[in-house]
């Protein structure tokens, strides 16, 4: 005879009522169904009439969503700040055009800077 391993599982009496009623319907039993879950979750294939994993897949949808929204955002607003810096430096240079004009053309050693 073949050893096969055993989980056990505390489960809250809501859920386990849900499994019971849905394994039910399917006319088998609750361990089945949850070897069905388990099966179906490793790959990547759960796809079941329950509201609750319904909702979860909407939500996980509009997650994803907010998620691309979010990086969209992010995106624009580092670029309104490297837009708001270049403006700031250009801004500083029209308010001091002398500091400007003598950075601009090299000094000779015997002149001096007037302000």
């Amino acid at each position: 005879m073949k050893n096969i391993p055993t989980v056990h599982l505390s489960l809250p009496d809501k859920l386990y009522e849900e499994l019971r009623q849905l394994a039910s319907s399917m006319g088998i039993q609750v361990t089945d169904l949850i070897k069905i879950f388990i099966k179906q979750g490793l790959y990547g294939n759960l796809q079941v009439e329950n509201p609750t994993l319904q909702k979860l897949n909407n939500y996980d949808g509009e997650l994803t969503y907010v998620k691309g929204k979010i990086y969209m955002i992010e995106k624009l607003m580092n670029d309104l700040v490297d837009k708001i810096d270049n403006l700031e430096r250009r801004l500083e240079e029209l308010e001091s055009p002398n500091l400007l004009a003598r950075t601009r053309k090299p000094l000779l050693k015997n002149q001096q800077i007037k302000a």
